[in-house]
This record gives structure tokens, C-alpha cells and sequence, in this order.
């Protein structure tokens, strides 16, 4: 037995963990909705093999004979053949799908076979920043791209509101107490991880239901293709109003959170009310979902929380064992961020029935300076981007590096379970998330060189040295890993025109961003000149429409931050002549970012105004929404908190957003530092204000892309390259 799989058994052969393994229909179904030419084309076929997820394919004769022991690696070997051969490919920025008619012959026969049980996917806030208002369609999509990829356990926490407000009912809650614990669609995931309670709503029965019926489907076709979901557990957080209902209940009041008053957390020791309530919350998801789980999600004491007088260990193993008498043998996922889960905590689980996430695998090694967990099957994981935000980069050899020293490190002892993505917002960094996805289905570290050109031929369809200069470009710069002791913070390098503007120089956008850059600004503009010259020879590709649209914004943002410099250089001397004309060349930058993301769809804010109230069934809901979309991308924390830290955590570059709100942030900004300077006395612009107001607004903006491309880069030319 291979090193890399000692430890690994018990969870591998979890109950279910097969159940549906051989359903190669639901792969047929896949291949008419992503596929079609190849319809009646693919061959499955089942093998035994009782270790790895294998598969094995050849394609001779216009049919392609797929063999495999189960569903994930079937779906996983399609979609390396459509990859490999027909130069094809799905992503969250772009699809490139242009099969043959008559399919391309292989050389041989290609083995895959997995070397890790488990590739995860999806992180809370996923579900807010990307997700909060997609249809099925949209997560038909999803999933479908999740089987293509390998991915076999997935967070799936939709529809728990209405487990709550179900058991809430039946313990004499009335609905308005219900609906002030419930949230509002675009802030689901801190709801989940007990960081707040009702913020964003009331929500109203329809979106409820319709949450409800959303995950109904999910879960449905999470189960055809053999993808395991993460549930929402019980694990004792609990509505504040509970006390008033049940007095004498052991309540561990949680304070706040970055301005939010926390759900309690009902401790289960010698409490029978927890076991009362867990057992109404888990028979309404039965009820609701089925019973046929076996990992179950919930943080305890997520980035903070009130724990003075608990015993963690006690509690972590009461609420352990509850899980386990309603889903017996299930897995309790837990996430390693910051110091969570914490000693004590894992001092009361059992290693048998636990996971850790080790979220942010980019550039810690807490699996290593916590060995392993404590000894407790982990997952490495790349968080890649924060707060949803358009900000490219990641860093993108870990995947190889860190599960190669885990390996080296831990050797038969090894409890890594796999590789997994959990982004806050997923639409982006596409080349991010395949690596990583892939990492579970290689052997050794793949020539980088070679898995590069793969990725820019299945994602453009052709390689030409523009190609791959350009992205030779972007791994040595954005794709190069972020270096803590240089930057100082998580994420790519934000954009200084979303920012809220300061008298003080301002390093960050947002509170947690990095705070230097770490490559030559330079080289950026050199990558985008590169695709620029590959889009005047395939101006029909949308991935390469993309890139070509994120690397401009890239090097126009970039440019932005020599010219802010510049400007607040010119306050501080009071040098007035400087300051006018770095104030317009900033502001005519700011509206040729926004001019230039208005060309393309997946930039401009419309499409997630768009997305917020198509999805919702009536005229209230729609207006609760769009104000949830647009807060979140806003001010996003307490609306009477205005230095809140998370304001313009989630912030956009977008067509719209920029020279709707960031602007006018930016021209109070500016009146105010003309009149000190011109020697007036005037008022600080309260910026908090303006993004209230804008967020109460309902102005209409479209997804409809606008401008000439061809144009638009004349004029970005003339705006960096001659500067």
C-alpha cells in the first residue's frame, strides 16, 4: 500500500460512501448539457477496483469507452479527454467548448486514478459572495462543472432556514421572533457560522420556500452524481430570544461580532433542551432532505465568540456524540482557520468521525505546525479570494508543494485526505481552482511548463506564443503566491479606486488586504499586451475575452496606485498645481476602468443586481434583494457602525459601481482637500452616508455589455503606455 493512502481507510469506506457509485446515466444526462455533440458518443462502462476512485478511457472509431468504478471518476476522466483532446474546457470565467464532430482519436489508453479519497469544494461565504441569488440553472451548472472536476464532497448549507424555522415553530416561537433570527439572502453564511442573527431581513415565506426548494434540487443532483454534501449540523448555536422562552436554559451569551450581536450557543452539559432541540432540528431536515448523510458542518466559536467558563472539551464530545446518534457514523467538518478548532475542542472528538479544512493552505502551514491537527484527517485547501472580490491571483504552486511536503513529512503517518477549493467568491482565478481540483489525481508533480500549456489550449482552444508568454507573465506576478512578511494581508492586491477614500495615505481597500505589492506592476502590462495581441485573432473567445479584460484592469488599477501616490504627495507639500492635475488624471482613470469593464458582462454590477432580483417571486422580495446585493458590496456591515471594519470587505471593480459610488466617494474626497489647501474650512465628507444612500437605491443597471473593445484599448494605451 502506497504511503500516501495509510490513514486514509475509514473514511474511505464510510458508509454510503459508494451509494449511487456505478450511476453513469446521470453522466449521460451531463454529457446533453454540457456536450452535446459528443451525445451517444460516450461509452461507460463499470470496473472493479476497490481502492482509488480509477478510471480508464480510450477513444477510437468515433466513440469514447470510458471505464470506472465509480461515478466521480468516470465524470473526472470525461472531462480530462475533452481537456486533452479536444482542447475544450468549462470555468466560472468563460467556456471554451468547441469538440469535433468526429473525435479525436487517443494515442493510448490514459489510467486516472486518484491519490487522495476526497477533493472538496465551497466555503460559507461562497454561498454569499458568488451565490447568494442563483437559480437552477446556475447550480446545475455548478455541479455539473464539480463532476467534471472530481470534486466528491461539497458544503451544501441552502434551505436550513426553513429546518429552523420549523423547529422554532414547534418550541412556541412566534414568527417574528423566527424571522429576526433568520438572514437576509446575501448574508446566509455568517447566519451559519453563528457570526450574526437576522441581519438582511425579515425574509418573507416565498424566499424561504424557495430556498427550501432550491436545496431539495441540489441535493437531488448531488446524489445522481455521487458528489457527498456537507450539511448544516446542530451544534447548540441558537436564536438570543431562546432565553425568553426557556429561562433556565445554560446559555452562553456570544457578545459580537465586527458590529453584529451573535447567536447563544446552548451548551449541551447536563441540558436536555439541547437534545430536545437537536432532535426536532435534525427529524425537520428528515423531513425535509432525506436522512441519508454522513457530514455534517457548524463551527463552534467561529473567529471568536464567548468561551470563558465553558469546557470545550466536554462540549465538543456531547455535541459529537448527538450527531452521531441521528446520523450514525457521520463526519463532523470542521474549519482550521485562525485558531479554530482549538486544543480543548479537539481533545473531546473522535478522529474516526472529524475532518479539518486547513483553510488557508495559500500560505500558512498550520497542518504542520499543528501536526496534522492534532492527528486528525485533514484536507489542504486554497481560499485564493476574499469578500468575493474581482482581485486576481493565488498562490498557485502550493497545491504541488505542500501536499508533496505533507507526504515527505508525515509518510505512513500521513492523514491528508485530499485537496479541496474554497474560495470566498468563485468566479475567478480559474486556473486556481483546476490545479488545485487536479492535485488529487497526480502521482508526482506534473512539468509546470506542460500543465500550463494544457490549461491555455483546452481554455482558448489554440496555444501561440502570445499565450503563453502572457500567462508565463501572470505566474511570475499574481500567481506567484502572496508573501505575508512582505504584504501584510490576504488576497490578492485590491484596487485603490474601490476605496473609501482617507486624509492618510491609505495601503488597503479593504481591512484585510495586502498592504504592499509583491511584483513588478510592470509585467502586468506586458501580460496584457500579450493577450491583446492573441484577442485580434480570436475576438469570438470569452475566456480570452476575459483575460484580456481582467489583465487591463489589473494594469489600469495599478497605474491608478502610482497617480494616487502622486496626489497624496502633492497634499501633503500643498503643492496645488500637482494635486489638480494628479486629482484628474486619477479621475480619468476611474472612468476608463469603468468604461472598460462595461464590455464585459461578468464586470459590471447590473449582472448581480440582475441576478438578486430575477431570483426572487414578488415586488417586496425583489426590493429586500437588491438592497441585500447592494449593501453587501457597499458598507456591508451595521448600518449605525460607520468605521465598521467590514466596509468594502466585498468591494467590486465594477462597470457602474465605480462611477456610481467609488467616484463620488472620490470627488467629495477631492472638494474637501481643494478647500483645505485654497485655505477653506469645510466639513469631512461622511462617506458612510454615501454608501447607505446608495445602497437604498434602485437605479437601473444592466448586464448587457456596451463599448467597442478595439477602441477602448486605444485609449488605455494612451493612458498607461505613454505615462
Amino acid at each position: 500500500m502506497k504511503p500516501v493512502i495509510i490513514g486514509l481507510i475509514f473514511i474511505f469506506f464510510l458508509p454510503g460512501y459508494r451509494a449511487n457509485s456505478q450511476n453513469f446515466e446521470a453522466l449521460q444526462m451531463l454529457i446533453s448539457r454540457r456536450f452535446p455533440v459528443i451525445k451517444e458518443k460516450v461509452i461507460f462502462s463499470k470496473i472493479n477496483f476497490t481502492q482509488h476512485d480509477t478510471a480508464a478511457y480510450t477513444c477510437k472509431n468515433n466513440k469514447l469507452i470510458i471505464k470506472a468504478n465509480t461515478t466521480n471518476a468516470a465524470s473526472y476522466a470525461l472531462y480530462h479527454y475533452i481537456k486533452k483532446y479536444c482542447h475544450s474546457s468549462l470555468s466560472h470565467t468563460g467556456d471554451n467548448i468547441n469538440i469535433p464532430a468526429w473525435l479525436p482519436a487517443t494515442k493510448r489508453t490514459e489510467t486516472i486514478s486518484a491519490q487522495y479519497p476526497l477533493r472538496y469544494a465551497l466555503n460559507y461565504c461562497t454561498y454569499n459572495y458568488t451565490m447568494s441569488f442563483w437559480k437552477w440553472d446556475d447550480w446545475e451548472k455548478e455541479l455539473d462543472w464539480m463532476s467534471l472536476n472530481g470534486v466528491n464532497l461539497m458544503l451544501a448549507p441552502i434551505g436550513t432556514e426553513e429546518v429552523w424555522q420549523k423547529t422554532l415553530q414547534e418550541l412556541g416561537f412566534t414568527d417574528a421572533e423566527i424571522k429576526a433570527f433568520l438572514p437576509g439572502p446575501a448574508f446566509n453564511a455568517w447566519w451559519l457560522m453563528g457570526n450574526l442573527q437576522g441581519w438582511g431581513g425579515p425574509v418573507s415565506n416565498n424566499i424561504i420556500k424557495q430556498w427550501t426548494s432550491l436545496q431539495q434540487k441540489i441535493l437531488g443532483r448531488m446524489k445522481a452524481l455521487n458528489i457527498k454534501p456537507v450539511i448544516q449540523g446542530f451544534i447548540g448555536i441558537v436564536p438570543t430570544s431562546l432565553k425568553n422562552h426557556f429561562p433556565n436554559a445554560t446559555l452562553a451569551e456570544q457578545g459580537n461580532w465586527c458590529g453584529f450581536a451573535r447567536p447563544a450557543v446552548l451548551l449541551p452539559q447536563g441540558e436536555p433542551l439541547f437534545k430536545k432541540i437537536s432532535s426536532l432540528y435534525y427529524k425537520n431536515f428528515k423531513a425535509l432532505y432525506g436522512s441519508d448523510y454522513y457530514y455534517l458542518g457548524g463551527d463552534l466559536f467561529h473567529e471568536g465568540g464567548n468561551t470563558k467558563g465553558i469546557d470545550l472539551t466536554e462540549t465538543a464530545k456531547l455535541v459529537q456524540q448527538n450527531m452521531q446518534e441521528n446520523f450514525p457514523g457521520s463526519i463532523w467538518v470542521l474549519q482550521g482557520w485562525q485558531s479554530n478548532p482549538v486544543t480543548k475542542i479537539l481533545d473531546g472528538l473522535d478522529p474516526k468521525h472529524t475532518l479539518i479544512l486547513d483553510l488557508k493552505g495559500d500560505d500558512e502551514e498550520n497542518w504542520l505546525s499543528r501536526n496534522q491537527y492534532q492527528n486528525f484527517p485533514w484536507i489542504w485547501t486554497t481560499i485564493t479570494n476574499f469578500g468575493g472580490k474581482t482581485t486576481s491571483g493565488g498562490t498557485l504552486m502550493r497545491a504541488y508543494t505542500e501536499t508533496k511536503k505533507a507526504e515527505e513529512k508525515f509518510g505512513t503517518s500521513l492523514l491528508l485526505q485530499g485537496t479541496g477549493i474554497i474560495p470566498e467568491g468563485i468566479e475567478n482565478n480559474a486556473i486556481v481552482y483546476q490545479w488545485a481540483l487536479d492535485r488529487c489525481w497526480q502521482k508526482n508533480i506534473p512539468d509546470i511548463q506542460q500543465n500550463l500549456d494544457e490549461f491555455i489550449e483546452a481554455r482558448y482552444g489554440v496555444i501561440n506564443e502570445d499565450l503563453r508568454k502572457g500567462w508565463q507573465l501572470l505566474l511570475q506576478t499574481i500567481y506567484s503566491g502572496y508573501n505575508p512578511a512582505i504584504t501584510d494581508g490576504q488576497g490578492g492586491y485590491e484596487s485603490i479606486f474601490c476605496a473609501r477614500p482617507d486624509s492618510n495615505f491609505i495601503t488597503t481597500t479593504s481591512c484585510c488586504g495586502p498592504t504592499r505589492l509583491w511584483y513588478d506592476p510592470n509585467l502586468i502590462t506586458q501580460a496584457a499586451l500579450c493577450f491583446e495581441k492573441a484577442y485580434k485573432n480570436l475576438q469570438n473567445s470569452e475566456t480570452l475575452q476575459y483575460d484580456l479584460t481582467d489583465t487591463w484592469r489589473q494594469a489600469i488599477n495599478l497605474q491608478g496606485r502610482i497617480v494616487y501616490r502622486n496626489m497624496m504627495n502633492a497634499i501633503q507639500s500643498k503643492n496645488i498645481a500637482s494635486f489638480e492635475k494628479n486629482k484628474t488624471a486619477f479621475t480619468n482613470l476611474l472612468l476608463l476602468q469603468d468604461k472598460w469593464l462595461g464590455t464585459n458582462r461578468m464586470f459590471r454590477v447590473g449582472r448581480w443586481l440582475e441576478q438578486a432580483k430575477n431570483m426572487m417571486p414578488n415586488e417586496d422580495d425583489k426590493k429586500l434583494a437588491e438592497w441585500n446585493a447592494r449593501a453587501q458590496i457597499s458598507f456591508w456591515g451595521n448600518d449605525n457602525l460607520p468605521n465598521n471594519i467590514l466596509h468594502d470587505y466585498a468591494n467590486k471593480e465594477w462597470q457602474g459601481l465605480l462611477k456610481d459610488l467609488y467616484l463620488p466617494r472620490w470627488n467629495k474626497f477631492f472638494e474637501y482637500q481643494a478647500a483645505k489647501l485654497y485655505g477653506s474650512s469645510t466639513k469631512y465628507p461622511d462617506f458612510f452616508d454615501m454608501e447607505k444612500t446608495w445602497s437604498q437605491q434602485n437605479n437601473i443597471y444592466t448586464d448587457t455589455p456596451q463599448g467597442n473593445i478595439m477602441t477602448i484599448l486605444g485609449e488605455i494605451h494612451t493612458a498607461i503606455l505613454t505615462n
